[in-house]
């Protein structure tokens, strides 16, 4: 099989980082290239533009929803962002809504 080579595509095997403008329009027109190639080279990658991992493989989105670590009800914010979760009073309005959300019963 011929690999696909993507001009607006760059991507480092050794940090499985991934350089793409979602903006660009190639990628905008037909997103479905970019993924084919991500999803041939690793299911897992950092999206450069946008900052996070990303993971497109069926296995590895499924052990991360089963894992408590990344769910909601995380007290400490998001891994490696020790910034979230100190002050939340600009969101009083929104919490005291969703603390009678049957999302709360996680």
């Amino acid at each position: 099989m011929t690999k696909l080579m993507l001009t607006y595509l760059a991507f480092d095997s050794s940090t499985r980082h991934v350089r793409l403008d979602p903006h660009e329009p190639a990628f905008f027109q037909n997103p479905y290239e970019a993924y084919a190639f991500m999803h041939g080279a690793s299911n897992v990658f950092f999206w450069e533009e946008f900052g996070f991992w990303c993971f497109g493989g069926f296995d590895d989105v499924s052990r991360l929803l089963r894992d408590r670590r990344f769910g909601r009800q995380n007290p400490v914010g998001i891994p490696d962002r020790r910034d979230i979760g100190r002050d939340r009073t600009h969101l009083n309005a929104f919490d005291g809504i969703e603390a009678n959300s049957m999302l709360e019963l996680e």
